[in-house]
C-alpha cells in the first residue's frame, strides 16, 4: 500500500454576509474569520491505495463536492449520500480529506461531520457546529454559537460578546468569554465550566445528570440549583439561601440569574485567576493539537492594517469573476503502509455513524457501540 496526498485550494467571493455549509463523515473541519470579501479554502486528500493509478482513480470518485453561488459555498464529501459502513472506501483505496476554509468574519458557517473533529476561530455571524464523535474547539468567536456532539466535547476560549447554546451527551464543556448574553447548557455526564460576565438581560441555564458545573462569574450573578443530592460549594464570597433540593447563592449585586437543573451533580463558585479576566476576542494562528491548547495571538481587529493589504490584492484579483479556479500539489509515497487492524476500527465506527444518523439506532446505543469499537 502506498499514499497519495494532495492538496487543492480555491477563492470564491461571499461578500461581507455570505453564508458556508460543510458536510462530512471524517478529518477536521476547520474555519477562520478573515477580513475582505473572500473566502479561501484547502482540501487536504490523503488516499491509501495498492498503487498511483489506483489512487488517482479514487480521487476522481472521492473528490469532495463543491457547489459556489453568489454569497454562499456548499460543501459535501461523497461518502455523506452513500449508506454502508464502506462509503469512504473507493475502489480498494481509502480517500479521507482535511478541509480548512478562510472567511469573512460575518459568514454565517453550518460545520457537520460525524467522526471527523472541528476547529473555528475569529467569526461573529450565527453559527452551528454538530459531530457525533468529534470533539469541538472554538476561539474568539462572537455572535451567535451552536455546537453539539454525543461523546465528543466542546471548548469555547477567548470568546467576545455572544449567545452560546451547547449540547453533549458524554462529554464536557468549557466556556470563557467576556461577555454572554444567554447560555443554554447541556451535558449528561459530561461536567461544565463556565468563566465570564453576565448580561442581565439574558438566560442562563446548564444541566447535566450527573456531571458537575464550575462556574466563574466576573460580574454579580444569583446561582440556582436544583438537583437530587448535589450542593453549591463556593471559593467566592456569596450568601446562601435554601436547602436540600434547591440551592441559591447570591454574588455580587446578583443582577443576573444562572440555573443549573442536576441529579446528582453539584455546583462550585470558583474565584476568577488573572488570566480570566483578559478574555477579549482571541484566536491561534495555527490550529490546536489534541494535547495541547492554542497559543494565543491578536485579535482580528488588531491586525486589521496588515490584512487589508492582502485583501485588497485578492479583491482586485477576483473583481473579474466570482471563484478562481482551484490550484493542487501532489505528491506519491509508494513505501508507507497502513494497518489493518485500524481500517477495521474506522469502518465499524463510521457503520454505527451513519445508522444513527439514518435513525436506525438511538444515541444511548451509537455511544456504546463507539465505546466498545474503541477499546
Amino acid at each position: 500500500m502506498g499514499t497519495l496526498e494532495r492538496t487543492e485550494t480555491l477563492a470564491h467571493r461571499l461578500g461581507t454576509n455570505g453564508r458556508i455549509s460543510i458536510k462530512a463523515i471524517g478529518g477536521l473541519l476547520r474555519v477562520r474569520g478573515i477580513e475582505g470579501e473572500e473566502a479561501r479554502m484547502t482540501v487536504a486528500y490523503r488516499i491509501r491505495a495498492t498503487d498511483h493509478a489506483s489512487a488517482e482513480r479514487a480521487l476522481e470518485t472521492g473528490r469532495v463536492l463543491i457547489d459556489r453561488g453568489p454569497g454562499s459555498l456548499e460543501v459535501e464529501t461523497p461518502e455523506r449520500r452513500l449508506s454502508t459502513g464502506l462509503a469512504w472506501l473507493f475502489g480498494g483505496a481509502r480517500v479521507s480529506a482535511d478541509i480548512s476554509i478562510d472567511v469573512p468574519w460575518g459568514t454565517r458557517v453550518r460545520l457537520e461531520t460525524m467522526s471527523g473533529s472541528i476547529e473555528a476561530l475569529s467569526l461573529i455571524g450565527d453559527q452551528k457546529y454538530r459531530t457525533v464523535s468529534g470533539d469541538i474547539r472554538l476561539w474568539g468567536l462572537g455572535g451567535l454559537v451552536e455546537a453539539g456532539t454525543i461523546s465528543g466535547s466542546i471548548s469555547l476560549d477567548g470568546g467576545g460578546d455572544l449567545r452560546l447554546r451547547c449540547n453533549t451527551i458524554s462529554g464536557g464543556i468549557r466556556a470563557r468569554a467576556n461577555v454572554f448574553h444567554g447560555m443554554i447548557l447541556s451535558s449528561t455526564s459530561g461536567s461544565i465550566s463556565v468563566v465570564g460576565a453576565f448580561d442581565p438581560a439574558g438566560d442562563y441555564r446548564a444541566e447535566s445528570i450527573s456531571g458537575s458545573v464550575g462556574l466563574t462569574p466576573l460580574s454579580g450573578v444569583t446561582a440556582e440549583l436544583r438537583t437530587v443530592s448535589g450542593s453549591i460549594v463556593s471559593d467566592i464570597e456569596h450568601r446562601m439561601e435554601g436547602g436540600r433540593g434547591f440551592w441559591r447563592s447570591i454574588v455580587g449585586d446578583g443582577r443576573s440569574v444562572f440555573h443549573v437543573n442536576s441529579t446528582s451533580g453539584g455546583l462550585r463558585l470558583l474565584a476568577a485567576s488573572p488570566e480570566d479576566r483578559v478574555v477579549a476576542a482571541t484566536a491561534p494562528s495555527a490550529p490546536a493539537s489534541s494535547e495541547s491548547e492554542a497559543p494565543a495571538t491578536s485579535s482580528p481587529a488588531a491586525g486589521a492594517a496588515a490584512e487589508r493589504a492582502e485583501a485588497g490584492a485578492a479583491g482586485a484579483a477576483a473583481e473579474a469573476e466570482e471563484s478562481s479556479a482551484p490550484e493542487s500539489v501532489e505528491s506519491w509515497n509508494p513505501e508507507e503502509t497502513a494497518g489493518a487492524s485500524g481500517d477495521v476500527a474506522e469502518e465499524e465506527e463510521l457503520a454505527v455513524l451513519q445508522a444513527l444518523e439514518r435513525g436506525e439506532i438511538g444515541v444511548d446505543e451509537a455511544a456504546e457501540r463507539l465505546d466498545r469499537s474503541r477499546r
